[in-house]
């Protein structure tokens, strides 16, 4: 079961709700309607008394409905960040797979990264743009809101709130802390001057250091969700430094030239003693499985164990198999498969050409092939 959920689509993009993104909504609404910081401001020679979140709102139910409001508009604010990435990347035709709202944030889920740093520095700074564009504007609204209504009035706190926080994502996301928007800025800068799997090592462990004092600085005043940030930022560096250090050597390598080509099959009704037997001879972890010369599933050792042992002589592969399987090309690129393998966690692809299994790439034939790849 997916821990996400597609909530509609804009401009062909799916935008999908994490299950932490229904936690974070109420406690947001909750944390805001507990504090007001005022801050005035003098307008054309008249002070308003604007106010940082909603404890001074009454009666109490306006105060939640004003801090409700609030919560769904900024993370509306935060899909709109991420649009904004994944606009610029459309533009240089790289496809967006989805936009997911986490509990600290989106996420835009890109086929790839490119490898011009001008072009990755520009959608980096595409998102905060949009973030400081969204408070820059909701600031000078919430002034025209003072004029008409007053600086104590809940619709211009809500402005005023929802812009200060805006203008802090954009400052936030603007840090140097790979793979935040300000890390992808300072790695494309590193990629400029040195191979990009260096500048992906230079700029995650610079992202580190930062997740390390977020952390710290979380423990000791900053607050549980700068702790969560923190260590999300180290993972996610630690996460793509490791990814690019894959898939980068096996740049410009085709399928074709790693897929072992002596395949062993087995059909439905091979009892399972048959291929565990099979899997023992031939150290083979997974066989696909061909009905009438089509590939009808794939069948692998953890298959196998899942089947309780005193079942295993009455069951056959066909009730064990894997039907909703992955294929990739011939022709496609070996990080395409690797990418593959990574985001479904699997181990081995089959290669079809033209409807016919022609070959399987497995992830020992990538790892060889990053292994010769890094040593040129």
């Amino acid at each position: 079961m997916s821990s996400a959920f597609s909530i509609g689509r804009i401009a062909g993009i799916p935008i999908r709700l994490h299950v932490t993104f229904l936690a974070i909504i109420p406690f947001v609404a909750y944390v805001f309607t507990t504090f007001t910081q005022p801050f005035p401001v003098k307008i054309f020679g008249q002070v308003f008394d604007f106010a940082y979140g909603f404890g001074a709102v009454e009666p109490s139910g306006a105060r939640w409905a004003y801090s409700f409001a609030f919560s769904i508009l900024l993370f509306v604010c935060v899909a709109l960040h991420e649009l904004g990435h994944s606009f610029v990347a459309m533009r240089y035709g790289i496809k967006i797979r989805s936009i997911t709202l986490y509990i600290f944030g989106g996420v835009a889920s890109m086929e790839d990264i490119p490898r011009d740093p001008s072009m990755e520095a520009r959608m980096a700074v595409a998102g905060p743009g949009v973030s400081g564009i969204i408070g820059v504007g909701c600031t000078l609204l919430s002034i025209q809101s003072a004029i008409l209504l007053g600086g104590g009035h809940p619709l211009t706190t809500l402005l005023w709130t929802l812009g200060v926080i805006n203008i802090v994502l954009m400052i936030f996301n603007l840090l140097p802390a790979f793979p935040m928007d300000g890390g992808r800025v300072l790695r494309a800068w590193f990629a400029s001057r040195m191979a990009y799997v260096e500048a992906t090592r230079r700029a995650a462990n610079i992202g580190k250091f930062f997740a390390i004092m977020m952390f710290f600085l979380g423990l000791f005043g900053g607050g549980i969700l700068l702790v969560v940030i923190a260590i999300f930022i180290y993972i996610a560096a630690s996460d793509e430094e490791r990814s690019t250090a894959i898939v980068v050597p096996l740049e410009g390598v085709k399928v074709r030239d790693i897929m072992s080509v002596d395949l062993k099959t087995v059909s439905p009704e091979t009892p399972l003693p048959e291929i565990m037997n099979l899997m023992f001879r031939e150290k083979h972890r997974g066989y696909p499985v061909l009905v009438d010369g089509r590939l009808a599933g794939i069948v692998t050792i953890s298959d196998v164990q899942r089947v309780p042992e005193e079942k295993r002589e009455k069951i056959t592969v066909g009730e064990i198999m894997v039907k909703s399987i992955y294929v990739i090309e011939p022709n496609a690129d070996a990080a395409e498969a690797m990418k593959k393998m990574m985001e479904r966690q699997i181990r081995r692809l089959p290669v079809m050409d033209e409807g016919k299994l022609v070959g399987i790439v497995s992830r020992s034939d990538l790892l060889r092939a990053i292994e010769i790849c890094s040593g040129w």
